[in-house]
């Protein structure tokens, strides 16, 4: 393992218990939920976005990236918490299991981001893009094999969504 594949285990394990005591001290799992989807709403903004801005700035693509996630991520939080505050979104008993869920999924989208902004940074030919074949959990994380291979046996199945995860 490289010292990214460190670096990204310890995103996931501290975002994951952040947010899952802080849906635990809200009072609900809606906390984690709101966020966590604000979170993945910021990343895939900020990818889109990243081009264009690096275009017109003329600035490195991997520091815009970062930028542009951090500024949708902190609206994100704000649109979160009015959410939570609107909604008081809980699940009883299962608050913490859920909260843990939804951290998971904020954490996995920010290790991705992480990942995305140092590749970006570095370019096609650095070490963390050169490497990434041998370092387990950062292809994991920045890839999604597990959640396609999965997506792909729902879909033989019938049991997935109506389109095939093959196809773009």
């Amino acid at each position: 393992m490289h010292w990214y594949d460190w670096i990204t285990l310890a995103i996931l394990v501290v975002v994951t218990i952040i947010q899952t005591r802080r849906g635990s001290n809200a009072g609900g799992m809606g906390l984690p939920l709101f966020e966590s989807l604000g979170m993945i709403v910021a990343a895939a903004a900020a990818t889109a976005f990243s081009h264009s801005v690096t275009d017109m700035t003329h600035l490195n693509e991997g520091t815009v990236l970062f930028l542009l996630f951090l500024g949708f991520a902190a609206m994100a939080f704000i649109v979160g918490r009015w959410l939570f505050t609107l909604t008081g979104l809980s699940a009883g008993s299962f608050d913490g299991f859920f909260s843990l869920v939804f951290g998971l999924v904020m954490a996995w989208t920010i290790a991705h981001m992480v990942l995305r902004c140092a590749i970006a940074s570095q370019g096609l030919n650095g070490e963390i893009a050169a490497n990434m074949a041998d370092s387990p959990v950062a292809r994991e994380i920045f890839t999604f094999r597990t959640w396609n291979a999965l997506m792909r046996l729902l879909f033989k199945a019938k049991l997935g969504p109506d389109f095939n995860p093959d196809e773009g």
